[in-house]
């Protein structure tokens, strides 16, 4: 399917074009499930994700965007658990990490948020986005100083992210 498609919401479901392996189809599921978030349909998303996870249950991509439609959703708590199955299968992926940390911030819960921002860093050192969040929670906790170091570096990484995330924020 061409991608100007995909983007005008021409969705097709993938059912039609199994693959010759489950790797393959959870692939497909994954993608799919993406292009409906994309679309602002959390909901069905969610189904295919789901459904990717049924064929291959360490598929990690599908437990990470499974937690980040379930946090879109407001259902936090089964969002850290889908991220935390997706660490369980892949603890190098620094995305994970970070998203883990988003939704911690939600719920105040910045200690552990910043745990995660950590190892985000930990996994990729130039990660702008977990160094600039990591500020946050830290300022959110009255250590500005520490704060604003994590900004510091956050710009310096992407000067074009950060001033964009600090208008989000």
């Amino acid at each position: 399917m061409f991608s100007w498609l995909r983007k005008k919401n021409n969705l097709s479901s993938p059912e039609y074009k199994f693959r010759n392996s489950r790797k393959e189809a959870s692939a497909d599921y994954v993608k799919y499930g993406e292009d409906l978030a994309n679309g602002n349909r959390p909901e069905e998303a969610l189904e295919y994700f789901d459904k990717a996870i049924q064929i291959l249950p360490n598929n990690d991509f599908a437990w990470g965007d499974k937690g980040l439609i379930l946090d879109k959703l407001g259902r936090a708590d089964e969002a850290l658990e889908s991220f935390s199955h997706a660490i369980a299968i892949d603890s190098t992926n620094p995305i994970t990490w970070h998203n883990k940390g988003l939704t911690l911030i939600k719920l105040k819960r910045l200690d552990e948020a910043i745990e995660c921002f950590d190892k985000a860093i930990e996994n990729n050192e130039k990660y702008a986005k977990a160094w600039y969040n990591k500020g946050r929670a830290l300022t959110m906790l009255n250590k500005v100083d520490e704060g604003q170091k994590s900004f510091d570096t956050a710009r310096k990484l992407d000067p074009f992210l950060y001033s964009k995330l600090k208008k989000m924020h």
